[in-house]
């Protein structure tokens, strides 16, 4: 970053001359890219066409913060604008991402997703029944932050606080290179998650209420009955009464939507 500017340039800038504000423009160009760059990054990737369109929105912000600056040291004012700037583009990159959730909701949800280990599943859970100290959201709200977040595929998304990001833990699952995961490996690990959490969950339930729920569905190692088989066969195969086997139904995805949120489906 250059400290070529003087404080006189940034007072001639904020007073709206010319010369003084290309001076900072140029001072700051470098910083503009990084951040562009980096809010426009999925995978290891660089969306070009969207840095573009960030870094535009990041000169929008290094107006605002000449506006505002009241320093008059210029390292205070690389610092002031730097911050301005990656705030700026980071609220645009959560509000592509939240499509329909609110912006707290978003901002809740990736908090919890970097405690959950990168799992967007587990952060929703996280979100409904968050521990001491962490906001709580309803369960609509959680599962809205969560599909608007995954809209976008947000694979540079913190993992961790050791820097692993979403495309890493997806890479580790998948078996490729990080830079190398595509559309369907994010769907791949998705689904894998999905099927492990509903196995680990049924596993958690009673075994009249879990047998039917693996029988509407057709979850291994119980076969598919589905609508088109009446409850009376699926009773007789399990030895009780259509009465129960409607009341273990109603009761089970009650159970079972109970213990999926409340995270019981964390793989052990």
């Amino acid at each position: 970053m250059q400290l070529s500017l003087t404080s006189d340039q940034i007072s001639g800038a904020r007073n709206n001359n010319l010369g003084d504000i290309t001076a900072v423009l140029a001072a700051m160009d470098h910083r503009i890219q990084w951040h562009a760059n980096h809010y426009a990054s999925t995978g290891g990737r660089i969306d070009r066409d969207l840095a573009d369109d960030l870094a535009q929105d990041a000169r929008f912000a290094l107006w605002r913060a000449i506006e505002r600056f009241e320093g008059t040291e210029v390292p205070q004012f690389f610092s002031f604008a730097d911050r301005t700037i990656a705030g700026a583009l980071a609220d645009k990159r959560r509000e592509m991402t939240r499509q329909g959730a609110s912006r707290q909701a978003a901002k809740d949800f990736e908090t919890a997703l970097t405690m959950s280990g990168g799992d967007p599943y587990e952060a929703e859970r996280f979100c409904v029944d968050p521990p001491a100290g962490f906001r709580r959201l309803s369960p609509e709200s959680a599962w809205a932050a969560r599909m608007a977040w995954q809209g976008l595929r947000y694979l540079d998304a913190p993992a961790g606080t050791d820097g692993t990001t979403l495309g890493d833990v997806i890479a580790d699952s998948v078996g490729v290179p990080t830079d190398l995961v595509d559309q369907a490996d994010v769907d791949r690990h998705r689904r894998n998650a999905v099927r492990d959490a509903v196995h680990f969950t049924l596993t958690k339930m009673g075994p009249m209420q879990g047998y039917i729920l693996r029988a509407d569905f057709g979850i291994a190692p119980v076969p598919l009955y589905g609508p088109d088989v009446p409850d009376e066969e699926l009773a007789a195969d399990m030895g009780v009464t259509e009465r129960q086997v409607r009341q273990g139904r109603y009761l089970g995805r009650r159970r079972f939507a109970e213990l999926y949120l409340a995270g019981a489906s964390e793989a052990a």
